[in-house]
């Protein structure tokens, strides 16, 4: 009768033991798997935020870089102007100093 009683002890914990086991097991492949699905939605949001950064940047540096361009095409223009202006006036006075000249000379 004890053998019977042990044998039916240990029948019933090594059954508890495996329905435990089981339970634990399936416990750790749900977390496990909760885990993979937290790390996968973290790395999707790193993912598009860096997307997003880039194209905000690039977005940013082209503007800037327009912006510069047309700084530049005014600033060519207005040296532009002030040189012609210059050289007219330049031309101007190198006309009226040759007509003097030529005068001065026909005088003398």
């Amino acid at each position: 009768e004890y053998m019977a009683a042990r044998k039916i002890q240990t029948k019933w914990r090594s059954f508890v033991w495996r329905q435990d086991f089981v339970v634990y097991m399936a416990a750790r492949k749900i977390q496990a798997n909760w885990r993979a699905a937290v790390c996968r939605d973290l790395y999707l949001h790193q993912i598009a935020a860096k997307i997003i950064q880039t194209k905000w940047r690039s977005y940013a540096y082209r503007k800037e870089y327009v912006e510069y361009m047309a700084a530049r095409k005014i600033q060519t223009k207005w040296r532009s102007f002030v040189w012609r202006q210059d050289f007219v006036v330049y031309m101007a006075a190198r006309k009226i100093q040759a007509n003097w000249r030529a005068a001065v000379c026909r005088d003398l």
